[in-house]
């Protein structure tokens, strides 16, 4: 029981990192996502490589307005902590399942996964803003990530996770050269 309660507060907290990140830093979707997930959870990635990882699914690839950048960056984020290919991951066929249900859920969540229609359904006020899909992504992604590896609830970054920043903050560290 107490890692269940223990990994609903790392997904809480995940979603509300992404919230405030999505907010602060001006980040898009998928951005946000794979920044929140990797810092979360202690991945590999350096916070500017996550970011530049993102960049190419911003407003549904690059504006395309197909896949939402929430859900591809989502995905992404799986792969840095299940992928057949890291150390530890799954086999490919099990990892292609968790990566499905990804989806699944999104679109379960959302009722839609195409940054396009899910824009359309925000205009006519009965969708979800971006940063709503954002949040959604990093839980969703924070919750498969945990129930394959409920390990990983006990090497969160607690203090990543709860800081919170602000958009003022944000521009001062950058016109400093600090970001």
């Amino acid at each position: 029981m107490k890692n269940q309660e223990n990994a609903a507060r790392v997904v809480d907290l995940v979603g509300q990192r992404a919230a405030n990140i999505f907010s602060a830093r001006g980040y898009c979707c998928s951005e946000t996502v794979i920044v929140v997930i990797n810092q979360g959870f202690r991945g590999d990635l350096s916070p500017e490589m996550a970011v530049r990882l993102g960049s190419g699914f911003c407003h549904g690839m690059g504006g395309a307005g197909c896949t939402c950048g929430a859900l591809a960056g989502a995905e992404v984020a799986l792969s840095l902590f299940l992928g057949p290919r890291q150390p530890g991951g799954m086999k490919a066929k099990e990892f292609e399942k968790v990566a499905k249900e990804m989806h699944d859920r999104f679109r379960a969540r959302f009722a839609a996964t195409c940054c396009r229609v899910l824009l359309k359904r925000r205009k006519e006020k009965n969708g979800a803003t971006c940063k709503e899909l954002t949040v959604g992504g990093a839980e969703i992604a924070a919750e498969l990530i945990l129930a394959q590896r409920p390990e990983l609830a006990d090497k969160v970054d607690l203090d990543f996770l709860a800081l919170r920043e602000s958009k003022l903050g944000t521009m001062a560290k950058k016109l400093l050269g600090r970001e």
